[in-house]
């Protein structure tokens, strides 16, 4: 190989006068790539992160090892009590649920169940359809008196019997009621929860019925009688909650919703 040859392989920096000197390095411009630093986002991210996790444990601390027994007691003495007594439900069904509730009180005071039976008890009374039965006793009230036929008078009657049948089996959820009595409630002056008006019209409680039917239809629940006050109900549910060999079945998906 030619020296000419050589020369002509060399790099060359492009400027008149310095062939076959070697290119300088490029400096990049530090303030045009310089990349922007991401430690302080992710301190900000620990940070917050640690806070919530400290948070959730905090939480999840305090419901595992607090004493629940008085909450629950004060809860159910304080609360659940004076709201079934200014309910819907008939007398009876009121007073004797009443006298129960003064029994699960005088339990957690004595603190003779267990803190499973206690979250199982917890989750009863707090989707508890029972509790709202006195609109459903209200609208079997004023069926016979809004002008429909005999024959829907005694399909509201047999609607009810299967909607007990399916909340003393456990089938039947609170907000699924409150919805099936959606059209015929108005929300209590507590806002706790809904009861049915005293002037409902025939189409009201035909549309009662209609959202009924599609609950116990979803259920399979059989179309035949069954007798059962609201109060025998509410202490089946009770005593199915503090037994802790029974397992509770899985509520039955209900159709949806129109």
């Amino acid at each position: 190989m030619s020296e000419n040859e050589d020369a002509s392989d060399a790099p060359t920096t492009g400027v008149p006068g310095t062939e076959g000197q070697p290119k300088a390095p490029v400096k990049p411009n530090a303030e045009e790539h310089q990349e922007p630093s991401i430690g302080p986002a992710c301190l900000v991210v620990v940070i917050l992160t640690l806070a919530v996790f400290c948070s959730v444990c905090a939480f999840g601390s305090w419901f595992m090892f607090s004493d629940q027994y008085p909450l629950a007691e004060r809860g159910v003495d304080e609360q659940l009590i004076p709201w079934v007594e200014t309910s819907q439900l008939a007398a009876e069904d009121k007073n004797s649920i009443v006298d129960q509730l003064h029994d699960i009180v005088a339990m957690l005071h004595d603190r003779s169940i267990d803190k499973r039976q206690l979250s199982r008890l917890r989750n009863c009374l707090q989707d508890n359809p029972i509790l709202l039965w006195g609109g459903v006793q209200s609208i079997v009230a004023q069926s016979k008196d809004v002008g429909l036929t005999g024959t829907e008078v005694q399909a509201v009657e047999r609607i009810s019997q299967r909607l007990m049948r399916m909340g003393a089996e456990r089938k039947l959820g609170r907000n699924d009621l409150e919805f099936t009595l959606q059209h015929c409630s108005k929300v209590r002056e507590d806002q706790l929860s809904v009861e049915v008006r005293s002037n409902l019209t025939a189409d009201e409680i035909r549309e009662f019925m209609r959202r009924a039917e599609q609950l116990v239809q979803g259920s399979d629940v059989p179309n035949e009688p069954y007798e059962s006050t609201a109060a025998e109900a509410f202490a089946k549910l009770v005593k199915m909650a503090l037994d802790v060999d029974n397992v509770p079945g899985e509520m039955a998906t209900p159709p949806a919703r129109n």
